[in-house]
């Protein structure tokens, strides 16, 4: 081997190794909070949604799988005493559309499962509902799927409050002049769903809907599309007070609960798309009293602080725990995530479970449906 070839396969090795180095996906964030491989699916799931647990610890997800629809949209359920998934219930079809796509879930105070059943991808002619899989108390298996709530354009989170089922309706498909998009959150009594279904109103007369909440309103950030989509994610402090952000701008609202059970009118308090373009799902964090928010569009999660936000910080009120650079999400790194749950594990330890919905959309830093499905998992404390 000549010297001369020798020194030419020395600066290609060199190359091809600083190739792979400057390919590692670039991150941002204390490397304590780097996120972790959870799970990967398999040939069940190939694209993942919402995330709830009963109270033995028990994960539920979400799975509509609208990427490949030969997929059935499904609720998967992981065993907490053996760490084994397995699928928990077959989305109910809806009779507009053929098909079930289960969304945001929640555990009910009843023990039972509720979730939104999400046809707007399908339908946009209010085929969406809220659907309840009823638990059998003694095995703990599903017995049967029934409407709760119906006529929604697109129900997307869904939470619980001192018997309420509050949800987030994210888009109203309302034209406006100015292109404002207008999504909102709506509060129905367990007691007027638990032995019929509620329908709401039109999107038209949403204001005069005895079970509409608040609105949000969405102007599209430049390179996305148009998306002005309106709320999606929702998490509900101790107090009752409601937190709620746009998934096509990120602009993050709350709404106060008063003394007689209503609620004040939603309050914009933080927007800033460079650091916040898009908010996804949230959950409240008792022990901290903060809100984590998944953001799709730039791979993070972000906090926001509940005691800075009422001491009148403002801006000062929102961080970001982590964010990565586009990537597959095999290593456990963020790959669009969209739903965040505090979990503990069987040490006792509080981890933070994040669904990595994966379903390009324009804008997003995440531009490939990968074949790798996956949640990932951080450690918080």
């Amino acid at each position: 081997m000549t010297t001369t070839f020798k020194l030419a396969l020395t600066a290609t090795l060199a190359a091809a190794f600083a190739a792979g180095v400057s390919a590692k996906v670039q991150t941002w964030g204390d490397e304590k909070f780097c996120p972790r491989l959870f799970k990967q699916f398999g040939d069940v799931v190939n694209l993942p949604d919402g995330l709830t647990q009963d109270k033995d610890g028990n994960i539920y997800m979400s799975a509509p799988n609208l990427i490949d629809k030969s997929y059935a949209g499904v609720v998967m359920k992981r065993c907490f005493k053996t760490g084994k998934w397995s699928v928990f219930a077959a989305g109910a079809i809806s009779p507009k559309t053929g098909r079930g796509c289960p969304m945001g879930i929640e555990y009910g105070p009843d023990g039972n499962i509720y979730y939104c059943d999400n046809q707007y991808f399908l339908s946009k002619d209010y085929a969406s509902r809220i659907m309840r899989i009823v638990v059998d108390p003694k095995t703990k298996e599903a017995l049967r799927i029934e409407t709760v709530v119906e006529n929604i354009k697109l129900a997307n989170a869904i939470r619980f409050f001192e018997g309420d089922l509050f949800f987030t309706d994210t888009y109203f498909d309302l034209d406006r002049k100015d292109g404002v998009g207008l999504g909102g959150v709506y509060r129905v009594p367990m007691s007027d769903c638990r032995t019929k279904k509620v329908s709401l109103m039109a999107k038209p007369d949403y204001k005069k809907d005895p079970y509409f909440v608040c609105c949000t309103e969405t102007v599209a950030l430049p390179g996305r599309g148009g998306d002005n989509s309106g709320a999606d994610g929702l998490a509900i402090t101790d107090k009752g007070d409601l937190y709620f952000g746009t998934f096509g701008s990120g602009r993050f609202y709350t709404a106060k609960r008063q003394g007689d059970g209503s609620y004040a009118p939603a309050k914009l308090i933080f927007e800033d798309p460079a650091r916040f373009p898009c908010c996804d799902g949230i959950c409240f964090d008792p022990v901290k009293n903060r809100i984590l928010m998944t953001d799709s569009a730039i791979n993070a999660v972000h906090v926001w602080d509940i005691a800075k936000e009422k001491a009148g910080a403002g801006a000062m009120a929102f961080g970001e725990l982590w964010k990565n650079a586009d990537t597959d999400g095999a290593d456990g790194l963020l790959d669009q995530p969209c739903e965040p749950l505090i979990w503990k594990d069987a040490k006792g330890k509080r981890q933070l479970v994040i669904v990595n919905f994966d379903m390009a959309f324009p804008g997003l830093i995440n531009t490939v449906n990968d074949s790798i499905h996956t949640l990932s998992v951080i450690d918080l404390d």
